[in-house]
């Protein structure tokens, strides 16, 4: 089961007060969870801003004997910010194919580079976008310890939230795209004048990794970044 943070943005302003022989619920651990989650989300978005802060450069996926593979760009290892202020990590190189709406990943995965596609292909020429944003799945399921009354059946329920990610190609940019205007870079710290705004909620959680071109017959073309990437600016 995955969640999709685009759907899941919300304010957590309340955190749990524990107090002596107080009934702890998974309520309550959540809320301790989601509290600051959400404060470390905002920090990365309003300090930092969004963007590839290191690495998931985009390049040819090469074969075995060493010749471009058709379809296929290779995702290296890199550090991403999302628009929505989680952490994308990519760990391992993964392989994107071009003909494939969209593929997930978990950080410790790294995808498979074969030609296993039923997809229509993108008509010749076409420029198509290599896109990723963060990822949660379930994972680990365990056995649920049964009632009180000992009956019924014993579910199991998924025991770990697992960070991940998810790679689409798009014929167009998303929302979350062009880059946000100078003035929302964050200022050094102690500069004197007058504060920012604070940046607009994201429209999406997507980040342009590559504009890429496609021929009719798979072969990757030029591969761009100059006009499309989003970087996180370091100070």
């Amino acid at each position: 089961m995955t969640t999709d943070m685009t759907t899941e943005m919300k304010t957590t302003t309340e955190r749990p007060r524990y107090f002596p022989r107080q009934v702890i619920t998974a309520d309550d651990l959540t809320l301790d969870q989601d509290y600051f989650r959400e404060k470390l989300r905002r920090h990365n978005r309003m300090l930092h801003g969004w963007g590839i802060v290191c690495g998931a450069k985009v390049e040819v996926a090469k074969g075995a004997d060493g010749t471009n593979k058709p379809w296929m760009v290779k995702i290296n290892p890199g550090y991403i910010i999302g628009p929505c202020g989680d952490e994308i990590n990519i760990q391992l190189a993964v392989c994107c194919d071009l003909r494939i709406k969209c593929a997930s990943a978990v950080v410790n995965e790294p995808g498979p580079c074969d030609d296993s596609v039923t997809q229509m292909p993108p008509p010749a020429g076409g420029i198509v976008f290599v896109v990723v944003r963060y990822r949660q799945d379930m994972v680990r399921p365990v056995r649920v310890s049964p009632s009180g009354c000992g009956c019924g059946e014993n579910p199991c329920e998924n025991s770990r939230w697992r960070d991940g990610y998810e790679l689409c190609v798009r014929d167009t940019l998303p929302a979350s795209h062009p880059p946000p205007p100078a003035e929302l870079v964050p200022e050094p710290v102690l500069a004197p004048g007058v504060a920012p705004d604070c940046p607009a909620p994201p429209a999406d959680c997507w980040v342009v990794l590559a504009k890429v071109r496609v021929e009719k017959d798979g072969a990757v073309g030029d591969i761009k970044f100059d006009d499309c990437r989003v970087l996180v600016v370091h100070r």
